[in-house]
């Protein structure tokens, strides 16, 4: 962007992670942040000023009340566009730098008056892709309560009794929900929403993205994958396990050691410098090694069928990614490392764990056991 431009959010911090990391201000209404030329400035109503002139970490807060008298004497309805539109006229800015992600209602009114617009690429603010010492701490903290919601949902498994091929909790049968709501209900206690955690057994485990419903079957694959979100910090965690109740089959159990032996193979790639999809490459080789080859059953995908991870911290899913993509991870990122393989009628796995990204390697933050039978 040529002088005079600004770097232009419109949001909340709650739906637009960027704004959060920018300003360190939770709000839930929409606000105006630019930066201009390394000034970090935030306009908001009088309803937010007040919080946000103890919370927020800009140089410049300004209240839009001001903006909003002056659209009403000049005759001008006071829209969002319209208030930054004198903003911007009082700075001499003409151009607006935005995320792929910005509001086209917002862009289309500004255009209208005059402003010329530059998208830029992911990340918006590129300094989110290397975590800090500070941010390392709080997914650390996220991370922790994702373990101990996990351990809550094994206890439940491996309590349970095996009765005409289901686990039964007493009198009551052990459901995808039952278990959902006890690892929710301790999660709400640490500050955390979780409201999409997968508890897929049997053949619902097979669609990766599946939450799982109803009755939890014996002796079969159960995947349960819990990715908090803080409503304190704002970051989240994310971890995997599979179990199963009862007795798995030689089969499942095979499959349970190959797939762990693939995160064990990406464990050893990952460091400082190594392109992500060299890491994806060497689980993919590793399947096919072991006779795991990718097909199709009945209409659905088998095999080993997504990417093997992903860079978290504000979003659940942001860079870098750990698949086909060839930039290189780089030390103080995050990623999951989560192979899996999915064959209904016989056996779904997925192990899942979170690693910072160091120079020689990398730093497991999981410490909850692998284990299949319980």
């Amino acid at each position: 962007m040529a002088n005079n431009a600004a770097q232009l959010i419109i949001g909340d911090s709650h739906t637009n992670s960027d704004l959060y990391y920018a300003t360190r201000f939770v709000v839930g209404i929409p606000v105006i942040y630019l930066n201009v030329d390394g000034e970090k400035v935030l306009l908001v109503n009088n309803l937010e000023y007040g919080r946000a002139g103890d919370e927020a970490k800009v140089d410049s807060l300004l209240s839009t009340t001001p903006y909003e008298e002056k659209l009403r004497e000049l005759g001008r309805p006071p829209s969002m566009a319209a208030l930054l539109d004198l903003f911007l006229q009082e700075r001499g800015i003409k151009r607006l730098l935005v995320p792929a992600s910005f509001p086209l209602g917002y862009a289309e009114r500004l255009r209208e008056f005059g402003y010329e617009f530059e998208v830029s690429p992911d990340p918006f603010i590129p300094e989110r892709i290397i975590k800090t010492p500070e941010e390392i701490a709080s997914i650390v903290e996220v991370q922790g309560y994702a373990e101990e919601a996990m351990g809550i949902a094994a206890e439940l498994l491996r309590s349970a009794d095996i009765r005409d091929g289901y686990l039964w909790g007493g009198d009551t049968q052990i459901t995808s929900e039952i278990v959902r709501v006890e690892m929710q209900r301790f999660l709400l206690e640490k500050s955390c929403e979780a409201s999409a955690i997968i508890v897929a057994g049997g053949d619902q485990g097979a669609d990766p993205h599946h939450r799982g419903s109803g009755p939890l079957p014996a002796h079969e694959t159960i995947i349960i994958d819990v990715f908090p979100h803080s409503t304190t910090n704002l970051y989240w965690g994310d971890m995997t396990r599979t179990f199963v109740r009862g007795d798995p089959t030689n089969a499942v159990k095979k499959i349970y050691q190959t797939v762990l032996q693939a995160q064990e193979a990406a464990f050893a790639l990952i460091r400082n410098g190594t392109p992500g999809n060299e890491v994806h490459e060497a689980v993919v080789g590793h399947f096919k090694e072991c006779g795991y080859e990718n097909g199709e059953l009945n209409g659905k995908k088998t095999g080993f069928i997504h990417s093997t991870g992903h860079g978290l911290g504000l979003d659940i899913h942001e860079l870098p990614r750990v698949g086909r993509q060839t930039e290189p991870l780089l030390a103080n990122q995050l990623v999951t490392v989560e192979p899996g393989l999915y064959y209904p009628g016989t056996g779904s796995v997925r192990i899942e764990d979170l690693v910072v990204v160091t120079t020689d390697g990398c730093r497991n933050l999981n410490r909850f056991p692998k284990e299949l039978q319980l």
